[in-house]
C-alpha cells in the first residue's frame, strides 16, 4: 500500500512537471504560470482569470539567512530530474507568518496563498504529512495544505492545496512544490 501510494505521488510530481515543460528537449522547463493581469482597452485594466483549474510547479529551498522558504522555477533534464532553475518569478514560504495569524503563508510573485486548517477550531488540522516507511520526520516526505489565494491580480479567491515533496536530509531542505487551485465557484 505504501509503495502504491509512493508512487501515485511521484507520479503526480511528474505529471505536475510535465505539464510546464518548454524549452529543448535537453533542457526543459518548468515555469509557473505568467500570473500578469492582462489591460482591458476599454481604460479600465481588468485582470484576466483562468476559468479553469491551474497548477503552480516549483522548486523550494531553506533560506540561509532566515526560517523562511525560498521559492523559484525549476528544471529538469531529459530524465525528468527536478533541479532548481534561474530567472522567473520567486517567491516565499513562511509556515509561520504573523499576517496569517501564525499559521503558513507562500507568497509567489504579486500573489499570496494562506493555509488554514481543515477544522477551524484547530489550528493543527493546517497540515498532513505522510512520512517515507510512515517514521515522523524521516525524508523523503509530503506536506498538503489546503490554501485560498488572499491577494492576486489573477488568482484572487482560488482555492486548492500546496503540496511539499521533500527531499532526503542529506540533499538539503528542499524539494517540489505543487500547487493546484481551482477558481470561485
Amino acid at each position: 500500500m505504501r509503495v502504491r501510494l509512493i508512487a501515485a505521488v511521484t507520479g503526480l510530481v511528474l505529471l505536475g512537471a510535465l505539464v510546464g515543460l518548454t524549452g529543448a528537449p535537453n533542457d526543459a522547463r518548468a515555469r509557473f504560470q505568467d500570473a500578469s493581469p492582462v489591460a482591458d482597452t476599454s481604460g479600465t485594466p481588468v485582470a484576466n482569470q483562468p476559468s479553469q483549474v491551474v497548477t503552480l510547479v516549483g522548486w523550494y529551498e531553506r533560506d540561509a539567512d532566515s526560517e523562511v522558504l525560498s521559492i523559484s522555477g525549476l528544471t529538469t533534464n531529459e530524465a525528468l530530474v527536478a533541479r532548481p532553475a534561474t530567472g522567473g518569478i520567486t517567491g516565499q514560504a513562511n509556515f509561520e507568518d504573523p499576517d496569517n495569524d501564525g499559521l503558513p503563508r507562500i507568497t509567489i510573485g504579486d500573489s499570496v496563498f494562506d493555509a488554514f486548517p481543515v477544522n477551524p477550531d484547530d489550528p493543527g488540522t493546517v497540515s498532513r504529512w505522510l512520512y517515507y516507511n510512515d517514521e515522523d520526520g524521516v525524508r523523503p516526505a509530503t506536506l498538503v495544505m489546503q490554501i485560498e489565494c488572499t491577494s492576486s491580480p489573477v488568482y484572487q479567491g482560488f482555492t486548492g492545496t500546496a503540496t511539499w515533496i521533500s527531499r532526503p536530509q542529506e540533499s538539503g531542505s528542499s524539494g517540489v512544490l505543487v500547487i493546484v487551485i481551482s477558481p470561485p465557484a
